[in-house]
């Protein structure tokens, strides 16, 4: 499962790294400070600069003069607005369920690079739904691409493998493994995005089986000359199945 506008999934962690060295530099620069100003062992420095910024209340190391008081109203002021920061962004990742989102995510990402020979279903409307139904129930590997939010939600802790992006970019397809693929089915609602589906799948794997989904009768050549080898209109499809039941009826009650 992933999330794809043409860029890598960052781990939520590296959301701590900023912070992370801002208070590292804090501590360094408070200890040097203590060091060189009071003229305290390092062992001292340090101990003074972590009880400072963790506000447990300790009394100091030493006494201080007035180089060193002022040192330390600098470590409060700077440093525990960094620590309380990091916390919370801590506490955000953790409540968010962020770490094992990306734990998800990458593992999911290993399994569409190892699949060979799948089909890569672009949509996942009421057409995207029901091939993805009867692929599962023939077995057939497949990954969804979808441009909606939506579908993140929908899917977000089952195994159907699935990218949410702008399905017309080379980026998400190459991601979705369209140069290991066996087909493709572009099956978004736009004629426009199936055409762009089309277009890009073909240049990236000239071999590749393409069936698209078509609205129109115009958008069927055009479908055609992008390079799909099938082009399907699922209402057309009804409407003739529908007139020729309501005919059927019609000549059997004329008769």
């Amino acid at each position: 499962m992933k999330k794809n506008n043409g860029n890598l999934q960052i781990n939520p962690l590296t959301r701590l790294i900023f912070p992370g060295l801002l208070i590292l530099l804090i501590i360094t620069i408070g200890t040097w400070g203590y060091v060189r100003l009071e003229g305290w062992g390092i062992a001292d420095a340090v101990y003074m600069v972590i009880i400072t910024l963790s506000t447990v209340g300790f009394r100091e190391v030493h006494e201080l003069n007035l180089a060193g008081r002022v040192l330390t109203i600098g470590v409060i002021v700077f440093g525990i607005g960094t620590v309380a920061y990091t916390v919370g962004q801590i506490i955000e990742i953790i409540v968010e369920g962020e770490i094992g989102g990306y734990r998800r995510r990458k593992k999911m990402e290993k399994k569409i690079v190892s699949l060979k020979n799948h089909f890569v279903i672009c949509g996942y409307g009421r057409v995207g739904h029901q091939i993805a139904r009867e692929f599962a129930a023939n077995k057939i590997p497949y990954v969804l691409i979808d441009n909606k939010e939506e579908t993140t939600r929908e899917l977000e802790g089952t195994k159907i493998p699935f990218l949410v992006g702008n399905m017309t970019t080379d980026q998400i397809l190459l991601d979705a493994g369209i140069k290991n693929a066996k087909g493709l089915v572009a099956a978004a609602d736009s004629d426009t995005d199936n055409v762009f589906v089309t277009l890009s799948a073909r240049v990236l794997n000239p071999k590749l089986f393409i069936i698209a989904r078509t609205g129109t009768v115009e958008a069927e050549e055009k479908l055609k000359k992008a390079g799909a080898d099938r082009v399907i209109s699922p209402y057309l499809i009804a409407g003739k199945q529908m007139a020729a039941l309501a005919t059927k009826v019609a000549l059997g009650a004329a008769d």
